[in-house]
């Protein structure tokens, strides 16, 4: 980056660079080729969905430019040869390199905006549905992070191949043809069979995690599994409102919104591909799980409780609704304070340990072992065999 920035006219000679890159770099971490769709995807930002592996040869000369902006300020103040700036001119200084490096990331974001557009325009519909999930906000928190072990940001090398596949739809490795409960298997099915009980263990993942933040936060009386106030007698105005005497929430605290009010929070985890979100977009989804949620116990939290109730939702590739982003967005400011740590810092934090807890339970349905086959197994399958039983995930 430091050759791009200080050197113009090297595009020809950064090209061997970029051929070794998506030649010998890339199919090692992804155990697989790379078309021109993928590399051009890859070198976006993680949050503008790719893995920030840029093309040298394509950048250098913008990357060139905008170093000649950002200190264009700097230069004629050296011309000058003034051996002491005044406060005022020190002041305008600074504002004009801060000026000069705003407008220099706004016109990065207008161009990998562009080449999303004209992404989309080359990917299959079931991949620009993908690609909108990985823009949502810290849905590629993980990819991002570094490998601290004590927050449990880690991956082993099987896992985070595995997630660049889930990633960007590519097949997964040795898995096998059939799942243990008899249907046929695939990254799809996996995420969304019951047995072996990994669609729970996501969940509660989640839900413990939500209140250990909260318990960070500062938040008193919080609960797993909290159970509702019976009913007496109460109707509600919505049919689908849960009138179940033994209802209960994921979750529920004090002192989220206010000091002394509780907040419910109930949450769920959905599967884009699965046959009841295929035919809506990302945000559709959310919004309808989201709407679910609220119909199920709004009504009853509201005026039986009398407390707030909060949808958390979440996709298997990540992201998470409205409801939930301004929601977490509150519990990092409620860490920010109780730890007197800037918000900023706080907010990546929890998104990054809400991404790494979805990514590992998603990752553990993909090869978690669901018990012995119900379906006949085949004498001619090629499944690794260990002790003279298949393998089953």
């Amino acid at each position: 980056m430091f050759i791009m920035r200080t050197m113009d006219d090297i595009s020809e000679l950064l090209k061997p660079l970029e051929e070794c890159i998506r030649s010998v770099f890339l199919p090692v971490i992804l155990q697989n080729s790379v078309d021109d769709t993928q590399r051009n995807l890859f070198t976006l930002p993680a949050k503008f969905g790719g893995i920030s592996i840029f093309n040298p040869s394509e950048i250098c000369t913008s990357e060139y430019g905008y170093s000649c902006k950002a200190t264009s300020p700097l230069t004629n103040t050296i011309l000058q040869q003034k051996i002491k700036l005044s406060p005022e001119e020190s002041y305008h200084l600074q504002s004009d390199i801060k000026s000069a490096k705003g407008l220099i990331s706004s016109a990065k974001v207008i161009q990998h905006h562009e080449k999303i557009t004209s992404l989309k325009s080359r990917l299959e519909p079931h991949m620009t549905k993908q690609l909108e999930i990985l823009c949502k906000k810290g849905s590629s928190s993980w990819l991002t992070s570094l490998p601290l072990q004590e927050f449990g940001f880690v991956l082993n090398k099987q896992e985070f191949t595995d997630a660049l596949h889930l990633r960007y739809n590519l097949p997964l490795n040795s898995m096998p043809s059939f799942c243990s409960c008899g249907e046929k298997n695939s990254v799809d099915h996996a995420l969304i069979c019951k047995k072996g009980g990994y669609v729970a263990m996501r969940h509660n993942q989640i839900r413990d995690l939500t209140a250990n933040l909260l318990t960070e936060g500062g938040c008193k009386d919080v609960k797993t599994e909290p159970s509702l106030l019976p009913l007496s007698g109460e109707t509600f105005s919505l049919q689908s409102t849960n009138t179940s005497q033994e209802a209960r929430a994921d979750v529920s605290g004090r002192g989220v919104w206010n000091t002394l009010d509780k907040t419910f929070l109930d949450i769920r985890v959905f599967h884009h591909a699965a046959v009841s979100n295929q035919c809506s977009t990302i945000d559709d989804s959310f919004k309808k799980h989201e709407t679910e949620k609220k119909r199920q116990y709004n009504r009853r939290i509201l005026e039986v409780e009398k407390a707030t109730f909060t949808p958390l939702v979440f996709s298997t590739l990540g992201g998470m609704g409205k409801e939930a982003e301004n929601f977490f967005k509150r519990v990092a400011t409620l860490i920010s304070i109780k730890r007197d740590t800037p918000y900023s810092d706080c907010v990546f934090y929890v998104r990054r340990k809400l991404s790494f807890c979805l990514l590992r339970t998603v990752l553990i349905a993909l090869r978690g072992y669901r018990g012995k086959s119900l379906r006949k197994e085949d004498p001619n399958s090629d499944f690794d065999l260990i002790g003279g039983s298949h393998v089953l995930y």
